[in-house]
């Protein structure tokens, strides 16, 4: 089906730990990545103590853009990823 998970990011010098999440494209809008993302982002927060998540999104997603969205991450900046891709970083608390 995909895969969701928390993962250690370094973003301009800074590590952070992004809620990552890929759906098959042929099983994309059934909500299992919303789903995935939400479990993933309250056992960041209450098993792990996180305070801060991230998700890295390229400016063209707009369906993970509105995921990240659902989860309670909002748009904090754009930025390069290691590849010299633009990318957006969008924040909050778990």
């Amino acid at each position: 089906m995909g895969d969701c998970g928390l993962i250690p990011q370094e973003v301009d010098g800074e590590t952070s730990i992004e809620v990552g999440y890929h759906v098959r494209v042929t099983l994309q809008g059934r909500g299992y990545a919303t789903e995935a993302a939400e479990a993933c982002r309250a056992y960041a927060a209450f098993q792990l103590g996180l305070r801060r998540l991230i998700g890295i999104i390229k400016p063209a997603n707009l369906p993970s853009q509105r995921l990240a969205e659902k989860i309670g991450l909002r748009l904090e900046r754009a930025t390069r990823d290691r590849h010299d891709n633009e990318v957006l970083i969008f924040s909050g608390d778990p």
